[in-house]
């Protein structure tokens, strides 16, 4: 044979055995996991408006039990009829104890109202 065809021979050889161990040898390339992206960050509360306040209203006759003090916070202690409810209203100039008003109690049923309304129409008979 030809010594160039030897030599051919032995470098191709010697070329595919250096390819072979360096495919052997070259570290793995591990799979790459897209990450995944941020979940959207919530917007800022907003704040809601309060909501207006729902009502029912019981027409009746409020009784005076105790007058407003001047000492104390002014209010007078009533008692509503029908339902028998006691409440803390200020007192009617002239008003005495066990004087009778038609009066008008408002109760919330929903939003940010907490306690009763009661508002005094007319006294009944002489004050």
């Amino acid at each position: 044979m030809m010594p160039c065809a030897d030599l051919f021979r032995g470098g191709l050889g010697l070329g595919l055995t250096l390819l072979l161990v360096a495919c052997a040898t070259a570290p793995r390339e591990t799979a790459v996991t897209p990450m995944m992206p941020a979940p959207p960050e919530d917007p800022p509360a907003v704040p809601q408006p309060e909501l207006p306040c729902a009502w029912s209203q019981v027409k009746g006759v409020a009784i005076l039990l105790v007058e407003a003090t001047a000492d104390g916070n002014g209010n007078g202690t009533w008692q509503f009829f029908p339902g028998d409810e006691i409440l803390f209203y200020p007192t009617p100039p002239g008003a005495t104890r066990g004087a009778e008003y038609k009066a008008l109690l408002r109760r919330p049923l929903s939003g940010s109202c907490e306690q009763p309304v009661l508002y005094l129409i007319a006294p009944i008979g002489p004050i």
